[in-house]
């Protein structure tokens, strides 16, 4: 491991330490002890979101086609003219040769809620003011910032702008203030939003503290008809967070799948 990710880990755990130290530390009380420097969590539902009994589903992914790869569902009848438009015009490029999209295997940010359906796990390190989701896949963060409002304009993010209660030992997220990106979606199946995108979730420990659920309800009138919902569950992944670099780990699919690829994220200019 390299000293930066070596350094990473010990901030990780003295962060882990100091924020320990300020939470209840059982489940079933107000606060759910989600952080620990030895654990993880790990969607285990594959790469996208289960539906939630009574609640309007998510998008799911279109009929299979003979030699070519996923398609999405542009004719789920929650989608707005726009949003069906979108996902059309993705669908189009994968039947002419094109590689479907995934942000996991082309370094982009998932977005919210897109990012839990990852596969690497991720990290919680709770203080009493921010909650911080560190993925292991380039060790991208997310803050839940705790006992305050929404900023009047937030800055447009991947991520958004969270803020964050603990109500009867769940800790409840609202996010608003998204980046309008033609490769930012809620999924992993090409489903877009708009700047007006609003994520609720509701995070819960399970199966006495082993796993972990997710209950998301999604609204964005420039995208869906209605609200809807979803639900994520992980499970605990029992070692430390591990150095996993995207651009390093990318074997070269265009060159082994033979098609057309979405381009990786590049800086052309430092952010400093």
């Amino acid at each position: 491991m390299s000293k930066a990710a070596l350094l990473c880990s010990a901030v990780l755990i003295v962060s882990l330490a100091d924020g320990a130290a300020a939470q209840p530390q059982t489940q079933g009380t107000a606060v759910p002890n989600l952080s620990s420097a030895n654990f993880g969590w790990q969607h285990g539902l594959g790469f996208g979101l289960q539906p939630v009994e009574g609640k309007i589903a998510p998008t799911k992914l279109g009929p299979a086609v003979p030699g070519v790869e996923r398609l999405a569902d542009d004719r789920n009848p929650n989608l707005t003219p726009w949003a069906a438009a979108q996902m059309r015009m993705h669908n189009d490029l994968v039947k002419n040769g094109h590689r479907a999209f995934s942000a996991q295997s082309r370094c982009w940010p998932g977005g919210t809620p897109a990012q839990l359906a990852f596969l690497q796990p991720f990290y919680f390190i709770q203080t009493p003011n921010v909650v911080w989701m560190i993925w292991e896949r380039d060790h991208q963060v997310r803050r839940v910032y705790l006992n305050r409002e929404h900023s009047e304009n937030p800055k447009p993010s991947w991520f958004g702008e969270s803020v964050g209660r603990y109500e009867n030992g769940e800790l409840v997220i609202d996010t608003i203030g998204f980046i309008e990106h033609p490769l930012s979606f809620v999924d992993n199946i090409t489903t877009p939003h708009t700047k007006d995108l609003h994520v609720v979730e509701r995070w819960k420990l399970t199966d006495a503290g082993n796993g972990l659920e997710a209950i998301i309800t999604v609204e964005d009138p420039g995208a869906f008809k209605a609200p809807w919902s979803g639900m994520a569950r992980l499970q605990k992944v029992n070692r430390p967070i591990e150095e996993w670099a995207c651009a390093e780990n990318n074997l070269g699919y265009e060159q082994s799948f033979k098609l057309q690829e979405y381009p990786m994220p590049v800086a052309n200019t430092p952010d400093f």
